[in-house]
């Protein structure tokens, strides 16, 4: 059992904005805010009300106050309520308070801050005052746990039963977590306490050790993987994608983080599939539909995974090329879009598109009607740095290696001017590459490749097939080695 308690020491502050209110919210009959603090250990001190910033460990200053001589302050402002969230009451001297606000922005805080779980007393606020008991009652729980592991620890070689017997003195105590919870969601339903302890709990992962065959085959694994199939499925269960509040829960995007590198397997498909699912989840509220929107196309984006761009261009095409989604300024929208057409022609598994081009020795290529097992397409240029390195590289580690077995390198020049090229082509001896260019600019090779910096290559099958993009001269050299032995063919 994972218990998470929101603490933080070392913070940086930054001016926040507000924030649009949860939909489900009644609204209350007082505008604005009034939060009364009374802290008698920071008389004559400042203090700020802030959120936990959901992406870094930085919290959004809402408001300050200076307590007078005995204490007492007010955060105060009739003209703008405050979105839904875990926020905080910080102290120059590094205290804090931590509070929940939700459609009740009218209550009196008091506390001694050097024990502020067990001296803090919230008045007209009853989710602060359950948020605190709560608090004492997973100190408790947690008392327990470390006391299982002690005697646990204690045991000498334990067999099977004992092990189960503290596994279940474990579960109970969860059990009684989950329990709690339970009763706080139904006594509290759709508030900022329901919703954030909700969001505490994991998935309970049912025992596959007992449904698995024990003769099954490989089935350590095959336990690894119900497990992880099952975390997978239900990984949402506990999060409301429809709560605005897990803008200021700074949990919350590490715990996306953990979902897409963790438990998504990296296949474009499987992730465009796995980016639907919680976007539409959120879809009943713009504010989160547009910020997990936002999340899955960059985190589809910035994927280092080859290939992976996939993802990026159907996410693209579903949310931004059809105009849902409208909240990017017309220069934002255009790189995007932008981006989504540069590489849609050129994903992995598209079969390439033809490139006719003038030869380095008079006539027209095609890339298409090249014949060979494996071609590699290079775009280069003589006065690049990278290509002086790179491209003299393809000719030793790939083209003398893999060409008596076939390969071949369709090298298109970015320039126009022939002079350097040819140079460089003598100098390097690069005679048995298919050597071309595009002097009239017409092929336009740089959208459907996106060549926008050199070099940049591409291996194709035989049938012209893009199978990799995007690797280094070493990678591909790997790649091509497995491509060979599988048809049989070693090479070192």
């Amino acid at each position: 059992m994972k218990i998470i308690i929101f603490l933080s020491t070392c913070i940086a502050l930054f001016a926040c904005k507000p924030q649009p209110q949860q939909q489900q919210e009644a609204v209350p009959p007082q505008e604005g805010y009034e939060i009364k603090l009374h802290v008698a250990k920071m008389a004559g001190k400042d203090a700020m009300l802030a959120f936990y910033q959901n992406d870094d460990n930085r919290v959004g200053v809402c408001d300050t106050v200076h307590l007078d001589s005995a204490g007492y302050g007010v955060f105060r402002r009739p003209d703008r309520r405050l979105g839904r969230g875990l926020y905080l009451i910080y102290f120059p001297s590094g205290n804090m308070i931590q509070l929940l606000i939700g459609s009740q922005q009218y209550f009196t805080v008091t506390s001694d801050t050097t024990d502020y779980i067990n001296t803090l007393v919230f008045e007209n606020s009853p989710e602060n005052t359950e948020f605190i008991e709560y608090q004492k009652f997973l100190q408790t729980q947690e008392k327990k746990m470390q006391e299982i592991e002690e005697e646990f620890s204690k045991e000498t070689e334990p067999d099977e039963a004992v092990r189960e017997k503290y596994a279940k003195r474990q579960d109970a105590i969860d059990e009684e977590v989950r329990a709690r919870v339970a009763g706080i969601r139904k006594q509290y339903p759709g508030t900022v306490l329901a919703n954030f302890l909700n969001f505490t709990l994991s998935p309970k992962i049912p025992d596959y050790s007992k449904t698995v065959a024990a003769d099954a085959p490989d089935r350590e694994n095959e336990i690894r993987r119900l497990s992880l199939y099952y975390l997978k499925k239900h990984y949402w269960d506990y999060t409301d994608l429809t709560d605005t509040m897990f803008f200021r829960i700074k949990e919350f995007k590490p715990k996306l983080d953990r979902y897409f590198t963790t438990l998504i397997i990296p296949n474009p498909d499987t992730l465009y599939e796995a980016c639907v699912s919680i976007i539409e989840k959120a879809r009943p509220n713009k504010t989160m539909f547009r910020y997990l929107t936002e999340y899955c196309i960059m985190h589809a984006f910035n994927h280092e995974i080859m290939g992976m761009d996939k993802a990026f261009v159907r996410l693209g095409e579903r949310y931004y090329l059809s105009g849902e989604a409208d909240w990017r300024t017309a220069e934002s929208q255009k790189q995007l879009t932008d981006e989504i057409y540069k590489r849609q022609y050129n994903l992995l598994g598209n079969t390439a598109l033809d490139l006719k081009l003038p030869s380095l020795e008079g006539g027209v290529v095609s890339l298409l009607e090249t014949q060979a097992p494996y071609t590699l397409l290079l775009f280069w240029e003589p006065n690049c740095g990278h290509c002086k390195t790179v491209v003299p590289d393809v000719k030793k580690e790939i083209f003398d290696r893999f060409g008596p077995h076939g390969l071949k390198v369709f090298a298109v020049m970015t320039l126009t001017e022939k002079k350097e090229w040819e140079a460089f082509v003598e100098k390097n001896q690069l005679f048995d590459f298919i050597n071309c260019y595009d002097p009239n600019r017409q092929s336009n090779y740089w959208t459907i490749y996106n060549v926008f910096s050199t070099p940049v290559l591409y291996l194709l099958d035989k049938d012209k097939k893009i199978i990799a993009k995007q690797l280094s001269v070493e990678q591909l050299v790997g790649l091509l080695r497995e491509e060979y032995k599988r048809k049989g063919i070693e090479v070192r």
